[in-house]
């Protein structure tokens, strides 16, 4: 059985993040990536507001940002509201690829099944593992959302994100994004929220994650 100093758990990008942090930071460190996805690093493309990342979170972002923007819109009662923050495009198969660099593919798991965890021992199906510390994330990181990637017609002229559409006609999302890829294609993702929807569209993973490397 493998041992580990950390092991980091976690839907969508977050949990990669902060493992590449943490194996930057110290290279010698056992770390176990286990993805509550079926893929690592999830698939979702995440639109993220600059001012919402530290300098070390910025810096740590940067190398999977493959889109960016000057701006972003919001959209309530019909009207949108422009706001001037830049917002860069993560990618999580750019995402995938450094982390296929940096750790040992048998120290990445992408489970299918729950995790359970009984003192330091770790096991899933397929799988277990001895760590010291595990930083469970999937609470923080679990998403109720859709997310496509499509042709629309009233969206292809959009030269802004439009990070938080609280229109949503009636369909039970709480708030719609529209992503444009500059290629007559437009990223859409449709999502609930625990909390202040605006808050974590517009906030959320960067407050989160430049709090996680705080430390």
């Amino acid at each position: 059985m493998r041992r580990y100093d950390i092991a980091i758990h976690g839907h969508g990008m977050l949990p990669g993040l902060v493992a590449l942090h943490l194996h930057n930071r110290a290279p010698d460190q056992a770390l176990l990536l286990l993805s509550a996805d079926p893929a690592i690093g999830g698939d979702a493309l995440e639109p993220v507001v600059r001012s919402s990342l530290s300098d070390s979170a910025l810096d740590l972002v940067e190398p999977f940002a493959v889109a960016r923007w000057p701006g972003f819109l919001v959209s309530d009662g019909g009207e949108p509201h422009h706001h001037d923050d830049e917002v860069l495009l993560l990618d999580p198969v750019q995402l995938w690829l450094e982390l296929s660099i940096a750790l040992p593919l048998h120290d990445m798991v992408a489970l299918d099944g729950p995790l359970v965890r009984q003192g330091n021992h770790l096991s899933w199906p397929g799988g277990s593992a001895q760590v010291t510390e595990l930083v469970d994330l999937a609470p923080a990181t679990r998403q109720q959302q859709s997310a496509d990637i499509l042709g629309l017609d009233a969206a292809r002229g959009l030269n802004l994100p439009v990070l938080a559409d609280f229109d949503t006609a009636g369909e039970p999302w709480d708030a719609f994004q529209h992503i444009p890829l500059g290629d007559e294609r437009v990223y859409v993702r449709k999502r609930r929220f625990r909390g202040n929807a605006y808050n974590e569209l517009i906030g959320g993973f960067g407050k989160m994650l430049s709090d996680l490397i705080a430390y």
